[in-house]
């Protein structure tokens, strides 16, 4: 098991607890909540997978002061409740893993508070075109079904945005594609 840091290490102003539990991803596939060297819940990825046709990756910043960054867009078009399937043979997103880093420190180079480092995600159906926003810390993973031809089983577009007007955030995603039959 990897050295892990403490609280105090990540964030001076959360309590600097010495045996703060962490949630960490460790060697064997799993996710595991460690309190000191004693591992409490322990969630396993094993036997995960999911078909894929395609990807992409996105290595980009994230502008400060309400930036945005589209990570795709099946560019699904409003359809009659007839023809609520999806175009057979073309590649839509089905699945994105998201990793994103935080600067130590902002434009005015003063530390940025390990409270503060936030982002949002927009989420955009494609059956109805609602859309909403949750905030985000570090990893965000999200699967739809791989081989489903029906438009209301797809993410119509996703994209990050970052409110903060100091930092700009950097982005890694991993985006998965599935085709249409």
């Amino acid at each position: 098991m990897s050295n892990l840091p403490n609280l105090t290490n990540i964030c001076t102003e959360c309590g600097g607890y010495e045996n703060q539990p962490m949630l960490r991803l460790m060697d064997n596939k799993s996710f595991a909540v460690l309190d000191g060297k004693n591992i409490d819940e322990e969630f396993y990825l094993k036997n995960f997978g999911i078909p894929v046709d395609g990807t992409t990756c996105v290595n980009l910043n994230v502008e400060l002061g309400g930036g945005e960054l589209t990570l795709f867009d099946n560019e699904i078009v409003p359809l009659s409740p007839a023809e609520e399937l999806l175009t057979s043979g073309k590649l839509y997103a089905r699945g994105i893993l998201l990793k994103t880093t935080f600067p130590l420190n902002d434009e005015n180079t003063e530390e940025i508070k390990f409270i503060d480092k936030s982002l949002n995600i927009y989420i955009e159906r494609a059956d109805t075109f609602e859309a909403t926003e949750y905030p985000i810390f570090e990893l965000f993973i999200m699967f739809t079904n791989p081989k489903s031809n029906k438009v209301k089983d797809l993410i119509n577009k996703i994209k990050i945005i970052n409110y903060n007007s100091n930092y700009k955030v950097r982005i890694n995603a991993l985006i998965l594609f599935g085709k249409a039959e």
